[in-house]
């Protein structure tokens, strides 16, 4: 009889609920207390579980079973946590077979106390999503300290910026009258407090006097050495002197030079000037002269750093001239990456801007050397995504942990998008548009961090390549871009100019904007990025409006209406990038004064 079976291989078919069901079986055996094998023991209670679940869900209990085997004799293996409370634990044993938890103020940092613990990454991962959201006035303080202690880096970041911002609603808090004077210095010692006047820093310092006057009296030369009296204004310390007790006594004992005759005046004013808060600036990295012979430049320049006041600044250049290249805030330091060097070398190398030194310094190089590529921020971490090398176009995708300094790869895109953009919003990574071997694509996907999957989205209303895209809130925006008008031949191809879309994540559907001012059809604009500040998007790039080049145009997303901005560069700049990066006040001052954009009149 002859042999009927196959060589072929089989197909290959899969369950995708297959892990789900599981889960929920085990789930089950664990609320029915069926085949345990070991005891728990919190509190001096004992909780029957299975030593494999465990010791895959937490490294930290693996590392104890591996150098604790189970007993000779038989008996029941008991595994012995202390730090944790039985109700935190019941708490994560049902997350561990669920993936969902309750997360609450009053638990939160039992939580990280103990996922930190059991060495539990993704379970804090969540709590850190959560203490992100609870941050106000009334707790920044304490969950920024926290989260140092417990090394939440981006919860950490994202507080303090909350402070800086809202400094004038923390001061008038309990946790800011409670701070010890160590903490209390180091909080008036930040040049990025949005106070608008000096005085609300004097008047939270006298807050926290009054907490404790007896004890505190002898620390108040410590603490008032922080205050920038020179911003004080003499008629209001005048007007100040004749009221409250305890403001009286700190103007008589700490304010006198500001009351008397000896006050600065001229070039001694501007050299002592430190004036608090900071400004969301525009920074453009990189690009080409085009009216040169096209090598790479070295440019970084910070263009907006308020809306009256609008000049560019020249910041220190980068190390090494870059095209192609990606650029993205994050973590309050501006970073670049990949490109092409002048030689045409593809790079893998970064470096990061450290906006308060003025100073570059080196990143670890990528995985993959790319060029043409996207980048986006998300929760602190930045993804890099598909691109070019010299040798193919890539779909694969990596992530830069700016705390850890490490890059790992993360899953690849599901198609090639050359030349199409990038951006992050409510907490989930876009790709949009571009193209791949002649064609162009409407089509949208987003990846989720938290699944590790890319999921496809409603498409675009026009196929583009060469467009900008930002997140803002659950708004997600695309700007400019070109398509053919000939899509089904490509000899007689000629290119148009793209309507802008926006697209709401509770809408689900992409509308067109009303941009008919940002650049006229048939012409050969290009954008290199869309940067958000407060309520406007700043699109920066080769804007033809048919008359002239603009370089940034605001876009106002409360009306949908586009303006022009004061004119801060001539059209020479181009294939550049940028993004949004926050500058102390104090410090853009400086630069400015080193620069020559400030005169004394005499």
């Amino acid at each position: 009889m002859p042999d009927t079976r196959s060589t072929e291989p089989g197909s290959r078919v899969s369950d995708p609920q297959h892990s789900q069901k599981l889960l929920r079986v085990l789930r089950t055996f664990w609320q029915e207390q069926s085949f345990h094998d070991a005891l728990l023991v919190v509190d001096g209670e004992e909780l029957p579980v299975q030593k494999n679940i465990l010791a895959a869900a937490s490294p930290y209990i693996r590392t104890k079973l591996n150098y604790n085997p189970p007993k000779e004799d038989g008996s029941t293996y008991k595994i012995e946590l202390q730090g944790v409370s039985m109700a935190i634990m019941k708490q994560i044993l049902d997350y561990i077979f669920s993936g969902e938890i309750t997360l609450s103020e009053e638990t939160i940092q039992d939580m990280v106390q103990a996922s930190d613990l059991l060495l539990m990454t993704d379970l804090k991962s969540l709590c850190c999503q959560f203490l992100e959201s609870c941050i106000t006035a009334e707790n920044c303080i304490g969950i920024r300290l926290f989260s140092l202690h417990y090394c939440l880096y981006h919860v950490h970041y994202a507080a303090t910026e909350f402070l800086q911002t809202h400094f004038r609603d923390v001061a008038i808090s309990e946790e800011f009258r409670e701070l010890p004077r160590d903490r209390l210095c180091e909080v008036l010692a930040m040049e990025k407090l949005n106070v608008g006047n000096e005085k609300h820093v004097l008047e939270a310092v006298v807050r926290w006097f009054a907490h404790d006057p007896e004890d505190r009296r002898v620390h108040m030369k410590e603490v008032m050495s922080a205050v920038w009296l020179q911003g004080l204004d003499t008629s209001y310390l005048r007007e100040q002197a004749m009221g409250e007790p305890l403001m009286r006594e700190v103007i008589r004992e700490y304010c006198q030079p500001m009351l008397g005759d000896s006050q600065l005046q001229g070039e001694a004013l501007l050299a002592a000037f430190k004036p608090r808060g900071y400004s969301e600036c525009i920074v453009i990295a990189g690009g080409e002269d085009r009216n040169r012979k096209p090598t790479a430049v070295t440019r970084c320049m910070c263009p907006l750093y308020d809306t009256n006041r609008q000049a560019w600044i020249d910041l220190q250049p980068m190390s090494l001239a870059r095209l192609g290249h990606g650029v993205v805030a994050a973590e309050g330091f501006l970073f670049v990456m990949g490109g092409a060097d002048e030689l045409n070398t593809v790079l893998d190398s970064g470096e990061k801007y450290d906006p308060d030194s003025n100073t570059w310094s080196s990143i670890p190089p990528m995985l993959q050397a790319r060029q043409n590529f996207g980048v986006v921020e998300l929760d602190g971490l930045i993804f890099v995504l598909g691109g070019e090398n010299d040798v193919t176009e890539l779909i694969t995708m990596e992530v830069f942990d700016p705390h850890f300094n490490t890059w790992k790869m993360q899953t690849s895109m599901t198609m090639i998008r050359k030349v199409g953009c990038y951006a992050s919003m409510n907490k989930k990574i876009y790709a949009i548009g571009g193209g791949s071997y002649g064609k162009l694509f409407d089509s949208v996907e987003s990846f989720d961090p938290k699944t590790q999957q890319w999921t496809g989205l409603c498409p675009l209303k026009e196929r583009r390549f060469g467009s900008v895209a930002c997140g803002v809130g659950q708004e997600l925006y695309v700007f400019g871009g070109v398509r053919s008008q000939e899509p089904d031949n490509p000899e007689q191809r000629q290119m148009t100019t793209c309507k802008s879309e926006f697209y709401h994540d509770e809408m689900r559907r992409w509308m067109l904007l009303d941009d008919q001012n940002l650049c006229i059809q048939t012409s050969s604009s290009f954008v290199y990025g869309a940067v958000p500040i407060g309520a406007s998007v700043y699109v920066v790039g080769d804007l033809d409006t048919g008359t002239s080049f603009d370089y940034i145009r605001e876009f106002r997303r409360s009306t949908g209406t586009w303006h022009r901005t004061k004119p801060m560069l001539s059209s020479d700049l181009s294939k550049t990038a940028c993004a949004a990066l926050r500058f102390a006040n104090c410090r853009l001052f400086r630069l400015q004064l080193s620069q020559g954009m400030f005169r004394i009149r005499v």
